[in-house]
């Protein structure tokens, strides 16, 4: 086991805005590594509004990279595209100067190889340059999107000039049965033996008492308990509109049924007081909440097809129902489509939410008719352990040091 050796210093770079999916499992892993590692320290850099949403670990601060304020143009033009380029610019400045102010002893890059847009090339290569005992880490989400699109962006980056020539390590936090990153994204053959499956990175699922989950929430003790959150919420509301509308269809199959609906931090106000405007005893709407703990106390899930909500789920070995975020990027249909061909979900695509929601209201009660224990062993043959955040940290001890 790693011990109290010499100092270690880390840099984590998390591509966040409007999402919490790349933070919370940046933060999730520095908790592990920082424990691992008394001595270390760790600074994040990202453009989430960490402090809204999050505690950090001790031995740990944040960078908050600038993100451009105030109401978008009613037509988006030329101005907008300066002003996100300025932005990038600065970014990729700040980036580069707390690399090399830092000199850290490993950097570990989530998601974006070179950062979002190529933000952080820049900096990257000059701390390459400048600071030779720097290790590189990329850690690698297994499903990131369109495969073309993928490879498309990589070649145009450089991220396998990069790949090759920056970095150390690519820690994949998937599995290769489910998802095989080599192949999917023409990893070549020079870098594939820096490919390392640390399987999936999620929290420790809590111990709960589903009764006193209930009790907080104001909700009876007896009824199946739908646990449904859409991150941060940001695009989520249709999820839950459709969710209400569900609810109700299922109501004379389940007389007893209640739920507990989060919104998450950025859904738009108006949204969230329509939401609000639904609320009964027996389906609360709430901002926030530990999600993984809802899920734990719930019967079944509803949720959108995030890295963070999915994995949650399935640790918590509950069953899912996905409705993939609609946007050109179709990662959340993958894996979607990727869980449900294993048994371990159903999914309903976002267009089919319209109507009389008959089609969620059919895979709501799939999840809520399920047998809570044969899904649990399903889970468990299918992805064995959740300590990808575990495993992530032993495999960075080979950089870090340690017995």
């Amino acid at each position: 086991m790693p011990g109290s050796g010499p100092t270690r210093t880390l840099l984590l770079y998390a591509q966040d805005h409007k999402g919490l999916g790349h933070i919370t499992r940046t933060l999730t892993i520095a908790r592990h590594v920082l424990a691992a590692y008394p001595s270390a320290v760790a600074y994040v850099a990202t453009e989430s509004p960490i402090t809204r949403d999050f505690v950090l670990p001790e031995r740990c601060d944040y960078v908050k990279l600038p993100t451009r304020q105030g109401a978008p143009r009613p037509r988006p033009g030329a101005g907008d595209a300066a002003d996100d380029a300025r932005f990038r610019r600065l970014r990729a400045q700040l980036l580069r100067e707390v690399a090399l102010g830092l000199a850290p002893d490993l950097v570990l890059v989530d998601h974006e190889p070179l950062g979002h847009k190529g933000e952080f090339r820049d900096g990257l290569c000059a701390l390459k340059e400048r600071s030779p005992d720097t290790k590189f880490v990329f850690g690698l989400r297994d499903i990131m999107d369109d495969i073309g699109r993928i490879r498309a962006q990589w070649q145009e980056l450089g991220v396998y000039d990069a790949l090759e020539h920056v970095y150390d390590g690519i820690a994949v936090y998937g599995q290769p049965d489910l998802f095989d990153v080599a192949d999917a994204y023409a990893i070549p053959q020079s870098v594939r033996p820096k490919l390392h499956y640390c399987g999936y990175v999620v929290r420790d699922v809590p111990t709960v008492d589903p009764a006193d989950v209930r009790r907080r929430y104001g909700l009876p003790e007896q009824g199946p308990l739908l646990a449904a959150s859409v991150g941060s919420g940001s695009d989520g509301y249709p999820v839950l509109d459709a969710a209400c509308a569900a609810l109700e269809r299922l109501r004379p199959a389940f007389p007893d049924l209640v739920a507990v609906l989060v919104t998450g931090p950025f859904m738009p106000a108006r949204e969230r007081t329509l939401l609000e405007a639904r609320a009964t005893p027996a389906c609360r709407v709430v901002p926030q909440a530990d999600t993984l703990e809802l899920m734990a106390a719930a019967d079944a899930v509803l949720g959108m097809g995030g890295y963070n909500s999915v994995i949650e789920a399935l640790a918590a070995a509950r069953p899912l129902v996905i409705v993939p975020r609609a946007t050109h990027k179709v990662e959340q249909q993958i894996r979607a489509e990727t869980l449900a061909a294993q048994g371990l979900a159903q999914w309903v695509h976002p267009r089919d939410l319209h109507g009389d929601g008959a089609q969620l209201a059919a895979a709501l009660e799939w999840a809520l008719r399920r047998d809570r224990a044969a899904h649990a062993r399903l889970v468990r043959e299918i992805i064995p352990a959740f300590d990808g955040a575990s495993r992530l940290t032993a495999y960075l001890a080979r950089w870090l040091g340690g017995d």
